[in-house]
């Protein structure tokens, strides 16, 4: 029942936003259900793209997605991600203790840089900043998309957040429009990081399936309401939450 529930609000949040797949997901599943983090990347990446499949229909539909865009950022996304998941099963091959050190810094790392570059985005007065539309330089948005792959493979986290904050800094586009964006790319992005985990046995398909219950619901939800709702309170409070789930995190797996 719980993992429904935190599914639910999962979901809800992934749906309005499109963070939270990776970024509150598997610190969740740590802190919250006390899942190893070798299995909590891998579970967190395919209840990432399970619920971005339904919120990527309802985005497409009513025409909220940029398709250019999130197929340029798949191209670098997708060899990122592949590198990236095969990396993290490899460090925890070839040392288990100082993998379950190492890694969950990295993606306490993640969390914060990627919380920080969310503030700049939404407080920023630059002018280059706001006038500057990344769609007119395509052969950067692939490296952009490599290097946000990667960090996915190996921390599940990043399709959202990072994703989000680069569009909404760099793109004019509404914030509805770069969530769709977002969204079907993370969705693109988590299926290949994702089975590449599962089949390396990084998912627990017990918990996948009891956060599915609730997940699926919420994210078509979130999706739904995503167009009427103001995006940077919503998202202010959302990293401001994850800044707290983030030191929680911390004192748990680090100390």
């Amino acid at each position: 029942m719980e993992l429904t529930i935190l599914g639910g609000i999962l979901g809800l949040i992934i749906g309005i936003s499109g963070v939270g797949g990776g970024m509150l997901t598997t610190p969740a599943l740590t802190l919250l259900m006390g899942v190893p983090i070798a299995t909590a990347v891998g579970t967190s990446l395919l209840f990432s793209a399970i619920t971005k499949v339904f919120a990527s229909l309802v985005y497409i539909k009513r025409g909220l997605v940029c398709i250019r865009l999130a197929t340029l950022l798949a191209a670098g996304s997708i060899p990122g991600a592949l590198l990236g998941s095969y990396s993290f099963h490899y460090f925890f091959q070839l040392n288990p203790s100082l993998a379950s050190k190492v890694i969950p810094s990295f993606i306490l790392f993640m969390i914060i840089a990627s919380c920080c570059f969310s503030y700049y985005r939404m407080f920023t007065k630059n002018e280059k900043i706001i006038n500057f539309d990344i769609r007119t330089k395509p052969l950067v948005i692939p490296v952009i998309g490599f290097i946000v792959g990667f960090d996915i493979g190996f921390t599940s986290i990043g399709a959202g957040v990072i994703v989000a904050s680069i569009l909404l800094a760099l793109c004019p586009m509404s914030p509805s429009r770069i969530v769709g964006t977002d969204i079907v790319h993370g969705f693109i992005l988590s299926i290949f990081a994702g089975g590449i985990h599962y089949s390396l046995g990084g998912v627990n398909t017990g918990i996948l399936f009891y956060l599915l219950q609730g997940g699926i619901i919420g994210v078509i939800l979130g999706a739904l309401i995503s167009p009427y709702l103001p995006q940077k309170p919503f998202r202010f409070a959302l990293n401001s939450a994850v800044l707290v789930f983030a030191i929680l995190f911390a004192k748990k797996v680090l100390v």
